[in-house]
């Protein structure tokens, strides 16, 4: 027996796989958790649902008079034996051949560091790992060398804003350095300030939506500390379904200079984990000051003890950490839920997904984007709720959501207990009438709570397609360099 269900049910199937009834043919590696590229494999088609056969369109027949009777009649032929034209008859969607190429033969590369205007220097925290390197240089490395061999010595090679090209390569095993891209199609990419993040070529990568939920995060968290004579107050911080952790290292790093911080993330999918902990080791070093649970966050509202079979490896140093997130409320969360729906059907027998299938737009080939981009373990009203069961009475949720699902965020806002302060929109670009998305800003309600303020649009790209200036200045208090391209544009 099977049946349909909203989201993949909770238990150790959720955390098992990172998209759980996502393929359709065998073409994961389950030794090391990505892509395989030796063989076909995919998410369901979204046109045939798996059926490799769509429906024609109904044809009727020239009108034939009947010999008989001397009446006009009419023929209806259905044919329901055309090839899907999306998938051409797989019934799946098969990776495209620039993904399943960078998994196969792109080795690792440190990405070279934004260009910056002169005199441009880096806010915030310095990333821990910048520090070992400078500690170290400088290094006498040879820009020509296809591969270099220390880590510390790439990261230098990479930093100079004399190099060329879009990186430099790296191979090979480095336990010392676990933010190493060692592996093929690993990057460590510019995030904020001097930090970075490992990020999959062809997989999810982090996103607009990311850093102006960030943004408003660490705006809303700064509000806090006005009035307080502290040169730092203690803060706790949980972002839910952090992914590859770009959103909790974005607020962290805003936060860490003005508060005790203690920030944790959360995220089912084990190969996002394994990426937002090296990512980490590059930022803060090996400090507890932030980390990441193996778990999914619906277990939160739960609060079961349930939640250690789920927990993943190391069961025991996670099980501590995830009661560390329930015996203090949190000050912030944050998150970004995917945004499409997503129907899963199940085994009744064992809870297991059998397959997933997008009903709105169409899933992603990547393993690890489609769970980032669709409803797989909850859409905004399962954030809604795990938010509510961690924070505390006077803490805020920071959480963005697309735009077609603004009743769904007022509806599950409500039905969670929580009231909506003030509405972020944001546009892509200037003169487009809807806007793609926006940030909630969330509060537990209480009857002296108003109604919502909801600000002006924050557009992304003029009609040129170049950033705003409003967009550029909020990149910039992120310490990325934004403005000197408008004003270079405007010279």
């Amino acid at each position: 027996m099977s049946s349909i269900k909203r989201y993949v049910p909770l238990g150790n199937n959720s955390i098992v796989t990172d998209a759980p009834g996502w393929l359709s043919a065998p073409s994961v590696d389950s030794q090391s958790e990505a892509q395989s590229v030796s063989t076909s494999g995919g998410p369901t088609c979204w046109k045939c649902k798996g059926r490799k056969l769509v429906p024609q369109k109904k044809k009727r027949k020239l009108r034939e008079k009947s010999t008989s009777d001397d009446q006009n009649v009419s023929h209806l032929v259905v044919n329901y034996g055309k090839e899907c034209t999306v998938c051409h008859g797989l019934g799946f969607l098969a990776p495209k051949k620039k993904e399943v190429t960078s998994l196969s033969s792109q080795p690792g590369m440190i990405t070279n560091r934004r260009k910056c205007p002169e005199g441009w220097h880096y806010t915030g925290p310095l990333a821990s790992a910048v520090q070992e390197m400078m500690i170290h240089s400088p290094f006498e490395v040879d820009s020509n060398d296809e591969l270099k061999k220390n880590p510390l010595e790439c990261l230098y090679l990479a930093n100079n804003v004399e190099n060329s090209g879009a990186g430099v390569s790296i191979s090979g095993e480095y336990p010392k350095y676990p933010w190493c891209p060692s592996n093929f199609g690993e990057q460590l990419c510019n995030l904020v300030g001097s930090w970075r993040i490992l990020q999959r070529t062809g997989s999810h990568r982090w996103t607009t939506d990311d850093i102006v939920t960030a943004h408003i995060g660490i705006q809303m968290a700064l509000k806090r500390k006005e009035g307080h004579s502290e040169k730092k107050t203690p803060l706790r911080y949980l972002d839910l379904g952090c992914g590859n952790g770009s959103v909790l290292q974005m607020v962290s790093w805003g936060l860490l200079s003005e508060f005790e911080l203690t920030a944790f993330g959360i995220e089912a999918r084990s190969e996002a984990v394994s990426l937002a902990r090296r990512s980490l080791t590059f930022n803060i070093g090996e400090g507890n000051q932030a980390s990441v649970i193996h778990g999914d966050f619906r277990e939160l509202e739960k609060g079961s003890e349930a939640f250690k079979e789920v927990i993943g490896n190391n069961i025991l140093n996670q099980l501590e950490a995830f009661r560390k997130t329930r015996s203090k409320k949190f000050d912030l969360v944050t998150g970004t839920p995917p945004y499409f729906r997503v129907d899963f059907c199940t085994d009744n027998d064992k809870v297991e997904v059998t397959a997933a299938t997008i009903n709105q737009g169409g899933m992603p080939t990547s393993i690890q984007s489609a769970p980032a981009r669709c409803e797989f373990r909850g859409g905004i009203e399962a954030y809604c709720k795990a938010a509510v069961s961690v924070m505390h009475e006077d803490g805020i949720f920071c959480v963005c959501e697309n735009w077609l699902n603004n009743d769904r965020v007022y509806s599950g806002a409500s039905a969670a207990g929580l009231a909506i302060i003030s509405v972020h929109p944001v546009k892509g670009k200037m003169g487009r009438k809807e806007h793609l998305f926006a940030v909630y800003v969330m509060a537990l309600s209480k009857p002296s709570l108003l109604s919502p303020r909801i600000l002006d649009p924050l557009c992304v790209r003029d009609k040129e397609g170049l950033w705003t200036s409003t967009y550029a200045a909020l990149l910039e208090t992120m310490s990325i360099p934004a403005m000197h391209m408008i004003n270079e544009h405007n010279t």
